[in-house]
């Protein structure tokens, strides 16, 4: 599932949340098996080899899905685990947080898994760069583990002090890659049943050659034909497709 618009993004989360987030609803494709792998991996209730995972890739592509599925199987496991989206770590770590840092960054210290999300929002943030490379020490030091996840790989992040990029790199690194079309049919097919539509094979087929190859805008996809399909009372066509998707 792909990241919310900041006006609709979860700032923090504690687990169990939002349980439409887990392992067993996320399609899976060529460009995310390395990925979601690793994800299970670094939930898993055994010693792992690597504390840290950092999943990058760009927007909509299963990074917060992944994210918030790591905490829930945390969470089932009777461990604690904290997301925090990287803009709500900035506000909570900067030079102006009224002092309120040192308790932020010692609540996220005291947890069995800390969870990131839009790492990049940190580049250019010194004092929060200072805060995450504390709150990162504190929780490996411990034995507890860290997932960061954002648009671009540790390498590629901008006015980030190398200290903490070479942290992003001591443990797992798996990229997200764009869908693919079988993934993309899959994934239409999902969501085409999640609303009791059906959604013929040929009309698959015709989306596949028109529509990005993000989760949110197939999902937008879907829920327009849906839309149109209920309105007219008519089964799913392709001038119900061209209709509720304005294609000439």
């Amino acid at each position: 599932m792909p990241e919310q618009k900041n006006q609709a993004r979860q700032h923090i989360l504690e687990f169990p949340a939002r349980p439409e987030y887990s392992f067993s609803n996320f399609v899976v494709s060529k460009g995310s098996d390395v990925a979601f792998q690793a994800a299970r991996e670094i939930c898993a209730d055994k010693p792992s080899p690597c504390n840290t995972l950092y999943l990058f890739g760009g927007k909509n592509l299963g990074k917060t899905h992944l994210l918030i599925s790591i905490g829930n199987e945390t969470a089932a496991q009777g461990k604690k685990a904290m997301y925090v989206h990287g803009l709500d770590f900035v506000r909570k770590t900067d030079e102006n947080a009224n002092g309120s840092a040192g308790q932020f960054v010692s609540t996220l210290s005291d947890v069995d898994l800390f969870l990131l999300d839009a790492v990049d929002h940190i580049s250019g943030q010194r004092a929060s760069q200072e805060k995450l490379y504390l709150v990162y020490n504190t929780v490996i030091e411990n034995g507890k583990r860290i997932v960061f996840a954002g648009n671009l790989s540790p390498a590629q992040l901008g006015a980030t002090e190398s200290y903490l990029t070479s942290r992003f790199q001591w443990g797992m690194i798996a990229q997200l890659k764009p869908i693919d079309d079988d993934t993309t049919a899959k994934i239409i097919l999902k969501l085409a049943k999640d609303l009791e539509l059906v959604i013929p094979e040929n009309i698959v087929d015709y989306l596949l050659a028109r529509i990005p190859r993000d989760f949110l805008s197939i999902k937008h996809t879907v829920a327009k034909i849906n839309h149109e399909s209920y309105i007219q009372k008519k089964k799913v066509s392709v001038p119900l497709v061209r209709m509720s998707l304005d294609l000439p």
